[in-house]
């Protein structure tokens, strides 16, 4: 008898931080919301679906990536890369939280935003592993400029991906 009450005493206390955990996780961080993955478009576009249901096509901030899907363009050197990261980052149906730039929109009425994932901005991994290089400027969406362009030096010096190119990032992927 006494080691099944020890036995569910264990229990209950395991049952109770895996409780604990879910309660923690059950709010976004402020000035954040949950959102749901639909699919990664490109390295710096994201369908994803707001708590309300609605259907929303993401631009993240601050970051600029090779083409992969664009019109009438031809893929850019890690393009392709860079979609593929950004599809590991943010699998398809996986909750996230979402940071709306503001103004939340772009003059193409997609929502601009920085995305986390277990609290890493996805913005800069992008731009950490040399997939993204700081771009679209403009205040006052610039929050986690410093950061980002901190993140860009390292890469540039390092010679990661897009930097490994001389001029190739500069040129916003045009030369090559």
């Amino acid at each position: 008898m006494k080691k099944i009450l020890i036995l569910l005493a264990f229990l209950f206390v395991l049952t109770g931080c895996e409780l604990l955990d879910f309660i923690d996780d059950s709010e976004p961080a402020e000035g954040r919301e949950f959102v749901t993955i639909e699919r990664v478009v490109d390295g710096d576009t994201v369908i994803v679906h707001l708590e309300d249901g609605t259907r929303e096509r993401v631009r993240l901030l601050l970051i600029d990536t090779p083409e992969s899907v664009k019109p009438n363009t031809e893929v850019q050197p890690f393009g392709e890369e860079a979609s593929d990261f950004a599809k590991e980052l943010m699998p398809e149906g996986e909750t996230v939280e979402l940071e709306r730039g503001n103004p939340d929109r772009d003059d193409y009425d997609r929502m601009l935003a920085y995305i986390w994932v277990d609290d890493e901005n996805v913005n800069q991994r992008l731009v950490e592993e040399g997939y993204a290089r700081v771009a679209f400027v403009y205040e006052p969406n610039t929050k986690y400029l410093d950061e980002l362009e901190e993140a860009q030096e390292e890469a540039k010096e390092n010679g990661e991906n897009i930097w490994s190119i001389s001029g190739y990032a500069e040129s916003r992927f045009t030369e090559y």
